[in-house]
């Protein structure tokens, strides 16, 4: 497929005059051609994702917790470790949500003999080493919170140039392929990412448990950037018109204004992911605090309920569910349409969301009557009898949430792409960071606030409700285009 340089009609199929829609006299950024591309070189694309996917899995719910607590505690007091993390996650969050889209436009231009993606990918990473290694020797929350910033910075360099080497280098034709491989090579990294902290945590203990998964992160990375670089080639970026890589990343939101359902469809999935988000970040210290796990004795002589071991269980069940039901909901769509699907997937999410109140009010009227009860052992027998049913409750409505993710996955990548010009996929996939990125911010920030006040879990779970149905709310808003698709840039660099 080719861009097109001879003048269009006044308006076209995105609502651009021929004016706005022009590129440049030279050869803009190349579309591949429709040739073959084979399953393993879908394998090689993903598996960047993969690692990116394995980092980012129980980064934010399981060692991230654990190594801000220590930390956090001589600033914060230990009543406020949550708002401690909420405010870390946010700041390195709403860094990500502008760096990636950033990223994604200037790597658009770049003219590097690499290719436009590859250099930014091994530069981001090289730089994700480094981050991880601040993160794993941190001493205060301060070199903490310095090594997040820079792990988001560096990860989304990387990334906001990786979105866009699909659209680069696989013909129209196989982009099904390749994005189903894409969506299975992520949900399968979360799931290992979210069950590995977990296990290394329950082995080594929490702190060393955490600075051994960081480095294995850092060995994942490794493998599948050199595969990945290697198998994938590019060719370079030449243009008659010159423009500036950074002129590039400076108009990245030029245009978009003029693809209103895409932007509609944007707000819609920011709202929808921060129910999922909200649930992921704060299931470990739900669980850990609101009695579902029997204290032990640590090295200090204290008692403490670390829940890592049996949240990368939950998880692993949660993310299981979201790979399981990826593939019949991409069917349904086909069937019924894409909002259509994600009004499903939406209901689901709901009945999990709002369906965690019933172990939280269960284990907190347990967690009353115990404590009428003389003796820890007397206590702990009470909750033994309480804990199994409301772990499984736990698991299944968290399996609904998770359903519902894998669900709305499976669907809104070809939902956007129905929506966008595909000679600017890169620029336009990376913008979609702000709701990816940003629902985790948001996620953090107001989740972190909620459990730390009255409200409790309680308004933690009502307030994924919400998310849940205004996220509907606004894609009612969206026109489904399916078969109107658009090729044509809004990027004018004239």
């Amino acid at each position: 497929m080719s861009l097109p340089t001879s003048p269009l009609p006044e308006e076209n199929a995105g609502g651009l005059s021929a004016i706005e829609t022009r590129i440049s006299s030279g050869s803009g950024p190349a579309l591949p051609v429709e040739s073959s591309f084979s399953s393993r070189l879908n394998f090689m694309l993903a598996l960047y994702w993969f690692a990116i996917s394995f980092l980012w899995g129980g980064f934010l719910s399981v060692v991230l917790p654990a190594l801000n607590k220590p930390l956090a505690t001589s600033i914060f007091g230990p009543d406020f470790l949550e708002t401690a993390r909420g405010i870390m996650t946010g700041i390195g969050l709403v860094i990500a949500m502008f760096v990636q889209p950033l990223a994604g436009a200037i790597s658009d231009r770049s003219t590097n003999l690499m290719g436009r993606r590859r250099p930014f990918m091994i530069v981001g990473t090289l730089g994700i080493f480094v981050s991880l290694a601040i993160v794993a020797i941190a001493g205060n929350w301060w070199v903490l919170l310095l090594g997040y910033v820079l792990l988001q910075f560096t990860d989304n360099i990387s990334q906001g140039a990786y979105q866009g080497l699909m659209p680069d280098v696989v013909p129209e034709s196989k982009r099904g392929r390749a994005s189903a491989a894409l969506a299975i090579s992520q949900l399968v990294g979360t799931l290992a990412g979210a069950t590995v902290p977990g296990i290394l945590q329950g082995l080594f203990g929490e702190i060393t448990g955490s600075q051994l998964d960081l480095l294995l992160v850092a060995i994942v990375f490794t493998v599948c950037l050199t595969l990945t670089c290697t198998f994938i080639k590019e060719q370079p970026y030449r243009s008659e018109v010159k423009v500036s890589p950074l002129q590039a990343g400076l108009s990245m939101f030029k245009g978009v204004r003029r693809y209103p359902d895409f932007v509609m469809l944007m707000f819609a999935r920011f709202i929808f992911l921060t129910a999922p988000a909200t649930v992921s970040l704060f299931v470990k210290s739900f669980i850990e605090n609101k009695g579902f796990v029997r204290p032990t004795l640590n090295e200090n002589g204290q008692l403490v309920a670390q829940a890592g071991a049996t949240l990368s269980i939950i998880l692993g069940i949660v993310i299981l569910m979201a790979i399981l039901a990826a593939y019949p909901f991409s069917l349904l769509s086909e069937r019924i349409g894409r909002k259509n699907t994600i009004y499903v997937a939406t209901l689901v999410g709901f009945i999990g969301g709002v369906g965690l109140l019933i172990p939280q009010l269960m284990m907190a009227s347990a967690v009353d009557t115990a404590s009428a009860l003389k003796g820890f052992e007397a206590q702990q027998a009470y909750l033994d009898t309480v804990r199994p049913l409301a772990i499984g409750l736990s698991v299944a409505f968290g399996a609904c949430v998770g359903a519902s993710w894998g669900a709305f996955m499976s669907v809104d990548w070809a939902f956007a792409t129905d929506l966008i010009p595909l000679s600017e996929a890169g620029r336009f996939m990376g913008l979609s960071n702000l709701a990816t990125a940003g629902c985790q911010a948001l996620a953090a920030l107001i989740g972190g606030i909620v459990v730390d006040s009255p409200l409790g879990y309680t308004g933690l779970f009502i307030s994924v409700g919400v998310y849940y149905l205004l996220s509907a709310v606004l894609l009612s808003r969206v026109r489904e285009k399916r078969g109107e698709l658009s090729t044509v840039a809004t990027f004018d660099p004239a």
